[in-house]
């Protein structure tokens, strides 16, 4: 297992402690059944773990993400109950005859490369 993965899997086993969930990926991969002569096949119970296993890294990465959501959210809120607003969206207004403009000139573009891709006039539909 790489070093990014070990890292990843113990963030995760951190926080599901810190939870109260008791299992994370690695314990269910790493957990062994021991085999019984009328007990399950082995790969059908591998296929199921693999399955939980995806699905709990699917919660962990909505549970993260939700988190940071929840802090940048409460530095909002520190900010805007201290007096400090929040810096405005810049906007850009277009004015519409700057907009006319460039769309004529996009149409005349337009034109002059259907002209030289095939010269003939039905090819294309206007």
């Amino acid at each position: 297992m790489d070093e990014h993965m070990q890292r990843r899997l113990e963030k995760q086993k951190k926080l599901f402690t810190q939870l109260g969930i008791h299992l994370d990926a690695r314990s269910i991969h790493e957990k062994v059944f021991n085999n019984k002569l009328r007990g399950y096949d082995p790969d059908e119970v591998d296929t199921f773990l693999d399955e939980v296993i995806k699905d709990y890294e699917r919660f962990y990465a909505t549970i993260a993400d939700l988190m940071d959501k929840w802090q940048e959210q409460q530095i909002v809120m520190r900010e805007l109950k201290a007096g400090i607003k929040p810096e405005p969206v810049m906007t850009h207004t277009i004015d519409p005859k700057q907009l006319e403009d460039i769309i004529l000139n996009l149409e005349h573009n337009l034109k002059q490369l259907k002209t030289k891709i095939r010269p003939e006039q039905d090819f294309f539909i206007d």
